[in-house]
């Protein structure tokens, strides 16, 4: 996000009933990750590299099967060895998701919106 912008960010709900996101050390720990996330707008080749068929099932989702709003990917690895992978549409909106090889779970979305100061 720009100095320009704040961002709201909601937990899924799924990742939580899971026990993914339950606690705040949980959260806390995912949140971390956030600001050291290699992103690159070399979309086909970060998805090659995503570990699990399923975080390439959640991409196709979140994006409805238009990965021409998918503008960039990030990686980032979790101090407990999974893999949080960060993707941001064309609208600015950044989707989460933890990568646990046979399966992903969506748990972040960070949404711009503007912020009150500049208004």
């Amino acid at each position: 996000m720009t100095a320009t912008q704040a961002s709201d960010l909601a937990w899924t709900s799924m990742a939580g009933r899971l026990g993914l996101t339950r606690t705040g050390q949980q959260r806390t720990q995912i949140l971390a990750a956030l600001p050291g996330m290699d992103w690159s707008a070399d979309i086909d080749t970060c998805l090659a590299h995503l570990d699990g068929e399923a975080a390439r099932a959640i991409v196709a989702a979140v994006y409805h099967h238009r990965r021409g709003q998918l503008r960039l990917v990030g990686t980032a690895a979790l101090p407990d060895g999974r893999q949080l992978v960060g993707l941001q549409g064309a609208d600015g909106t950044r989707s989460y998701l933890l990568d646990l090889d046979a399966e992903a779970i969506y748990v972040l979305a960070e949404i711009p919106t503007a912020d009150p100061r500049v208004a």
